[in-house]
């Protein structure tokens, strides 16, 4: 026997009609997830897309809705800086090695090289996740 699918919940109404209205855009994969969403909630897209909003803007700091991304962001941004500075020192330690002829063991040399390479490959991760959405 089939399962019943319940009609999609919908926003509280107010005794008169909302005058105001707002028009988000949004391109294919951000709708997608907007759409895929409202579905997993059982409401309509357009109250989900209200709803949110609207809770965004109840709390006490309605930037927190986007500070979790930012905060994100900037981190990486930071992360990556400091990548740049390791890079700066590895160039630095490479001229010194050169000209003093004093190379270390191979081996702590590709470790080394190792963990910054791992470093990068996390980080760049991190920024695919977070530029997709993920």
């Amino acid at each position: 026997m089939p399962q019943q699918q319940s009609a999609p919940r919908r926003r509280l109404r107010d005794k008169q009609l909302r005058e105001r209205r707002v028009h988000p855009r949004y391109n294919g994969d951000e709708f997608a997830l907007v759409v895929n969403a409202a579905a997993l909630s059982g409401m309509a897209l357009g109250g989900y897309v209200a709803e949110c909003s609207l809770a965004a803007a109840r709390t006490d700091d309605p930037t927190a809705a986007v500070a979790d991304y930012r905060a994100m962001v900037k981190a990486l941004m930071a992360a990556n800086g400091r990548l740049g500075m390791i890079g700066s020192n590895l160039n630095q330690l490479t001229w010194h090695l050169n000209k003093d002829g004093a190379w270390p063991h191979p081996d702590v040399v590709q470790r080394l090289l190792a963990r910054v390479e791992a470093s990068i490959a996390e980080l760049d991760t991190a920024v695919a996740q977070v530029t997709e959405g993920r």
